[in-house]
Formats: structure tokens, sequence, C-alpha cells
């Protein structure tokens, strides 16, 4: 039988190795855990990062190279993976140094320059291809390039005038020897238009009609083009609206002009043959003279702008009309007459029907010849 403090030591030495290893389980959790803390990674992809190019601006010209690459950021850092980030808070640049690049075509190694000792940085692509030559500065005349479509919308070009007709093109040496003609490119234009004004860059372009690199900005000219747009006749052709008066069974129309001149593009002409002119006949009920305005639109041009309407209403069981008998005229007619009653048989007269009804046919006849040969119809009051 062990002694009772034989007993008490072991007892503590067991309770104490019980205690250290709990103790250095609880530290080694724990550096563990900090260990993947710290070592967290944080990346940012970067897109359309601008090369900066270093060279002899004042004797080399230096062209063919992407302006600009993708960067992948990466750091344990968030707070300073942020500021790079950012592109109002950033520091670092994409460097390309052609200070000790020989004249020609090279492959240029690209590199961050700037960038926190936290952050790292891996550039896509890494190089890119340049072109270094002597720098030269010529005088070219311009000439405007007009867009396609004026030619296939039928317009005709009357003048062209370019300001200024010389421009200093700054190049390459070897570029500059390439350089067929200078031109004004222009922009499309709106349909409807006879004289374009634009304010473009020149371009430079060599005998295969391919653009040359030159200095950025290009001078830039103005050039006006005054053209001719192309034109044909309409018709028009009465539309009444609003409410006629009662009694009225149609109205004539009567026009200062029967056709008019539209200006505009190949595409929208081919589309018009008349255009519709609104009348209103509310409450007419004598001879009315108005100024109609012509629709238009700013598709095309019409001239002239306006024509003299006269408005003749003819009432029911009459056929007196307010028509005109000077300019050119349109009659337009609703169908629907009001017709007098049926006589009773005993009291229609006999020896007189078959000359009666010859002259109204008579009459009906040479009335329809007499409206076509003035281009008139009518249009029924309702």
């Amino acid at each position: 039988m062990k002694k009772p403090s034989q007993s008490n030591w072991f007892s503590g030495l067991l309770a104490l190795l019980f205690a250290l290893l709990l103790f250095f389980n609880a530290n080694s959790s724990g550096n563990i855990s900090n260990m993947s803390g710290t070592n967290q990674v944080y990346d940012e992809m970067l897109y359309n990062i601008p090369v900066q190019v270093e060279y002899d601006q004042a004797k080399y010209f230096v062209s063919g190279y992407e302006e600009t690459v993708n960067v992948h950021l990466s750091s344990a850092n968030r707070i300073q993976l942020n500021l790079e980030s950012n592109e109002d808070t950033r520091n670092f640049q994409v460097v390309a140094d052609l200070t000790k690049t020989p004249l020609g075509t090279s492959e240029i190694q690209l590199r961050v320059k700037g960038l926190s000792t936290a952050v790292t940085a891996e550039i896509e692509p890494k190089t890119i291809t340049v072109t270094v030559e002597k720098k030269v500065t010529k005088s070219f005349d311009v000439e405007a390039q007009l867009p396609e479509s004026i030619e296939a919308e039928g317009y005709k070009v009357e003048k062209i005038s370019v300001s200024p007709k010389t421009v200093e093109i700054t190049t390459g040496e070897e570029t500059a020897k390439a350089i067929s003609r200078v031109i004004a490119p222009l922009s499309n234009v709106k349909q409807s238009v006879d004289t374009i004004k634009q304010t473009v860059n020149v371009q430079a372009i060599d005998s295969k009609g391919q653009v040359l690199s030159i200095e950025n900005p290009a001078p830039q000219v103005k050039v006006v083009v005054d053209l001719t747009l192309p034109s044909k006749e309409v018709g028009l052709t009465i539309s009444p609206t609003g409410s006629p008066p009662s009694g009225v069974e149609h109205f004539t129309f009567n026009l200062s002009e029967q056709k008019v001149e539209i200006r505009g593009t190949k595409s929208v002409l081919d589309a018009i043959d008349t255009i519709e002119l609104p009348v209103d006949v509310t409450n007419i009920k004598s001879s009315t003279k108005q100024k109609i305005k012509i629709p238009t639109n700013s598709e095309y041009i019409v001239s002239p702008e306006e024509v003299e309407v006269t408005i003749n209403p003819v009432f029911a069981g009459s056929d007196t009309s307010y028509s005109e008998t000077t300019g050119q005229s349109t009659t337009t007619s609703y169908s629907s007459q009001v017709l007098p009653p049926p006589l009773p048989s005993s009291e229609r007269p006999i020896s007189s029907s078959s000359t009666t009804s010859s002259s109204s046919s008579t009459s009906t006849e040479s009335t329809t010849e007499d409206n076509l040969e003035n281009g008139s119809s009518s249009v029924p009051a309702s």
C-alpha cells in the first residue's frame, strides 16, 4: 500500500503534465491561425493601362505600338492594393524605355515604375513592338473626302472649300516618304441638308489607301461643301378635317398650286408621290380662303412652304357652289347627295321624259369632263 504523500506527489505531477499539454496545444492553434491570416493574398486585374514611352521626342518619332496593356496586381496589404488599383490614387506607371533603342523596329520589354513594395505587378503583354524614326515635319495640301452616302443618295456637289488648304505634318522620316496624300474625311451628314460644315482632323494616306501614323493630335481643317439636293414634283391631295356645318352637302377646294417641289435624298424622294394637305372645314358656310402650311419633316424640304386654298361649301338641294375660276383648282366632293323625293306617277311629265333624261345625261357628262380638265374633285361633307 502506497503512502499518502507519494500519491499526492504523483497526482500533482500528472496535473502539471496535462496543464503543459493544454498550454502548448492552445499556442500552436493560435500560431496556425495567425499564419493563415498573414498569408491572405488579394489581387486585382486592371485593364487599358496606358504605356508611357520614354525617348527623345525632339529628335525621334515612335509609332506602331500598343498604347495600353493590362496589369495584374497582388498584395497581402488590402489597403495598399486598393490605392494602386484606384486611378485617382495610383502611383505606378507602365514604362517602355527607348532611350537606347536604335532606329527601326524593335521589341521592347515593359516594366512597372513607382509601384509600392507591398504590391507586385504582372504586365500582359510583357513586351511591345515599336518603330523608331527620325522626326521630320513637311507641308502637304489637304483634300476633302466626302462620305459615300453623298453619291449614293444623289447629291450633286457644287463647291468644296478647305481651310487651311495646306497643313504641316509631323511624322517619321520614312513614313513621310510614303505619304501619297493628306485628306480631311467628312462624317455622314443628316438628310435634307444643302451645306456641310465640319471641322475634322486630317489623315495621311499612302498609295494603297492605308492610314499612316502622324503626330497626335493631328492638324485640323474646316471643310464647307455646297450641295444640290435631288428634287422632284409631287401632287397635293386635300384631306378635310373638322366638322362641317349642317346643311352642307360637300365642299370644293381651289388650290393656288396643284404641285410642289420637294428636295431630299434619293431614298426619301422615291417614297413620296403625293403630300396630304389637311384643311379644316369646321363652321365654313361661305367661300373662305386659307393659307395652309404644307406638312414636312426633317427628311425633305418643300417649296413653296404654303399654298392658298379656297374652300367652297355646296348646300344640300342646291347646285350653287362658290368655286373660283382663277388659278389652278382641285375640287373634292363627299359622295352622299340629298335627292328630292320622287313624284307620283300621275304627275310625271310624259312627252318630255326622254328629252329630260337625255339632257340630264348630257349635262352630267359635260360636268364630269369639265372637272377632269380642271383637275377637280369633290369631298362629301359628312
